[in-house]
């Protein structure tokens, strides 16, 4: 080899052509072992004397088992070397995921949580930005408030499978925090309150709240927030004056469920939905828990089984959704002759765009009234409002109820059939997706 081959070589990213990979320069090369888990990534520093050292540099840092730890211990004293070994360079992204091994993989829920928050600390120190932790495993990673997370730096927090054995959880020292995402059932059975005045996405996939007092959420800067299949108590949103967007689909065991399915006030004192519980005020639990928060936003997607009374004991407090140009509801909004109906339309001053989705179970849930005089109808409604779309599988006679209804609020209703295969619609995927699973679109 030529002198001045050798030098290319063993400089920095200036080889030639025949070098392969070893052209990259470092700082690309860092971002291609960003795309690995920790261990493979330690694993290039063989490679050659300029890889031994790449790794410690990356801004990404994936810790979780790939299938080759057989007990917990080996993946601690790994994890413990690769923190000592990588040193204090400056991370954007660190990704801790807890996975049962192989093999036997046994380790109480104390050592787990020490374990944890040693190396999210180390992240801390890193400066992270955005920082996950996964818990894939049959026990519970406690979060309790022995240690609090405290950074000027962190913009991103995903958690999943944790629960918090704590009164309350207060991001309040992470002061540029934006974007919370709690995901897989993670349980807030012992947390009072959620607190944060800088995050902007906020978000709960299956999250386990108490059966026995509502979760508080102090979120005022908030601009999106996803409430999806939660379970136990809903919790009280308080005023998000910044919100946009909000998703909010309770699962079908949610505690504020009614067996007075189609009444607008239960009257029944030992229906659990209802009376079963009494919050920290002492107003039970008739006061506006969701809708109060949500009230502000420009879009609201509210998915319910008719079954949850939630949304319907809200609107008892007349609400206004005085920005509100965007919304989508399903079956509970049309029971008892279309009276929640009627009062969102009612208190929507600026709404443009109105979408039903219509289930099979429509028809009972609307009952059997058949005179016209006796729907509930508002004074009046948006003078924006011109069209409102209907999904439904078939026209049955559920929905030609409900289209006797809408044309007396003089809008034009767009019906749209959907085939077997559609899927819930969400501001998301947007309604281009939905509209891809529709397979006749008529007009009255």
């Amino acid at each position: 080899m030529s002198p001045k081959r050798k030098s290319e070589r063993t400089g920095h990213g200036h080889a030639s052509e025949d070098d392969g990979i070893d052209v990259l320069p470092d700082a690309l090369l860092q971002h291609i072992l960003s795309f690995l888990t920790a261990d493979e990534a330690v694993m290039t520093s063989v490679l050659s004397r300029r890889w031994r050292h790449l790794w410690r540099r990356t801004a990404v840092l994936r810790v979780a088992d790939s299938g080759r730890w057989k007990h917990w211990e080996a993946f601690n004293k790994f994890v413990n070397h690769l923190v000592l070994s990588r040193g204090s360079n400056p991370l954007h992204r660190f990704e801790l995921g807890i996975e049962p091994c192989r093999e036997e993989y046994v380790i109480d829920d104390d050592n787990a949580y020490r374990y944890v928050m040693m190396w999210v600390m180390y992240a801390l120190v890193c400066h992270v930005r955005e920082l996950k932790i996964t818990n894939l495993m049959e026990t519970y990673v406690d979060m309790d408030a022995g240690v609090a997370l405290v950074s000027r730096h962190l913009t991103t927090l995903e958690l999943s499978g944790l629960r918090f054995d704590r009164c309350s959880l207060d991001f309040s020292s992470c002061p540029a925090l934006q974007a919370l995402c709690f995901t897989d059932s993670c349980c807030f059975v012992s947390v009072k309150k959620i607190s944060s005045r800088s995050i902007q996405r906020l978000g709960f996939r299956c999250p386990r709240f108490s059966k026995h007092h509502r979760t508080r959420v102090h979120a005022p800067s908030i601009v999106t927030l996803n409430l999806d299949c939660f379970w136990g108590r809903t919790p009280f949103l308080e005023a998000m004056p910044s919100l946009v967007t909000g998703f909010v689909r309770p699962d079908e065991d949610c505690d504020d469920w009614c067996g007075n399915t189609y009444a607008v006030s239960c009257e029944d004192g030992s229906c659990e939905g209802c009376y079963g519980m009494a919050d920290e005020i002492g107003d039970g639990s008739a006061k506006c828990v969701l809708l109060g928060g949500l009230s502000e936003a420009r879009d609201l997607e509210l998915i319910a089984g008719p079954e949850m009374r939630i949304f319907r004991s809200d609107l008892r407090w007349c609400p206004m959704f005085s920005k509100l140009k965007t919304l989508l509801l399903n079956d509970w909004c049309v029971a008892t002759n279309f009276w929640a109906l009627a009062c969102i339309l009612e208190r929507s001053p600026v709404l443009e765009k109105l979408t039903l989705q219509v289930s099979k179970e429509t028809k009972p849930i609307i009952g059997i009234e058949e005179n016209h005089s006796a729907l509930v109808k508002p004074p009046a409604i948006s003078k924006h409002l011109k069209v409102v779309r209907v999904h439904c599988k078939e026209v049955d006679e559920g929905v030609c109820k409900i289209l006797k209804f809408l044309t007396t609020l003089d809008v034009e209703v767009i019906i749209k059939r959907m085939d077997r295969s559609a899927t819930l619609f969400s501001f998301e995927e947007g309604e281009g997706h939905l509209g891809s699973n529709l397979d006749e679109e008529s007009s009255t």
